[in-house]
């Protein structure tokens, strides 16, 4: 009980800070979403229905709008565990400031995907709304593709909040955006088949965290759902976001009790 009050109150710490700061997330966790869903499931899609591809019986719309489910997840988690954890280890130092409280290294990393998981739920439920209110999703499981989405949030925040926790320089935090996420945001299967890659990079995508959550977010809003590739994705997401969470604890351990 003592450490689960501990972790909700670095939640807290993070929650009465992001008070002062919500407006500069309405972009990329509203707004951005949303412009896709607009521009690319609507408009294009309209083009890309014309052509009649293999899309397992899905308009373009159902294809994309529970993909990008998963990279609002994605976005979002990316957002709380790289440059906010940066400034807590190094340019702040706020979390030398936490540990010398009761506070222990595992609770604040806790704390931290905790809140994560929170941002990521409250954006992607919001995304989902507007997806299911312009007609994206045909299935009542719909309703649990946000969950999947933040099994995605906290799978990337676990490993993001490591890597950000173990390197030094500060110009890994863009590298990580510019080549590890946009990659990943463009070839995961969000926007057109993996099936469409080449044979060898193909597996790559299968190996990605993202590839699961838009797989797992797009079985549910259709409706297509099988138990094997269901669980096969949920236990991906659970242990990767189980790793990342205890190298972070490692690593954040090594920098914080010197």
């Amino acid at each position: 009980m003592d450490a689960a009050r501990r972790t909700l109150a670095v939640v807290g710490w993070h929650a009465r800070g992001f008070r002062r700061m919500w407006r500069g997330s309405v972009t990329v966790s509203f707004l951005n979403p949303i412009f896709f869903l607009l521009s690319i499931g609507l408009l294009l899609g309209k083009l890309v229905d014309r052509s009649s591809p293999d899309l397992g019986g899905l308009s373009y719309l159902e294809f994309v709008a529970p993909a990008l489910l998963a990279t609002t997840a994605m976005q979002t988690a990316a957002s709380e565990t790289t440059f906010p954890v940066k400034a807590g280890l190094k340019w702040l130092q706020t979390y030398h400031a936490v540990v010398s409280t009761p506070v222990r290294v595992g609770e604040l990393v806790a704390g931290i995907l905790t809140w994560t998981g929170i941002r990521v739920v409250v954006a992607v439920s919001v995304f989902a709304l507007v997806a299911a209110a312009g007609g994206a999703f045909e299935s009542p499981l719909a309703a649990l593709a946000p969950l999947a989405a933040l099994l995605c949030g906290l799978a990337f925040g676990a490993v993001l909040a490591a890597i950000t926790s173990t390197v030094e320089g500060d110009d890994w935090l863009a590298a990580i955006f510019r080549f590890g996420l946009v990659p990943l945001f463009l070839f995961s299967g969000t926007f057109f088949p993996v099936e469409q890659l080449p044979d060898w990079i193909e597996p790559l995508a299968w190996a990605t965290p993202l590839w699961h959550g838009v797989e797992l977010c797009r079985a549910l809003a259709s409706g297509q759902v099988e138990a094997l590739p269901t669980v096969v994705h949920v236990v991906y997401l659970v242990v990767v976001t189980a790793v990342g969470a205890l190298l972070a604890v490692r690593a954040q351990r090594g920098k914080l009790q010197r």
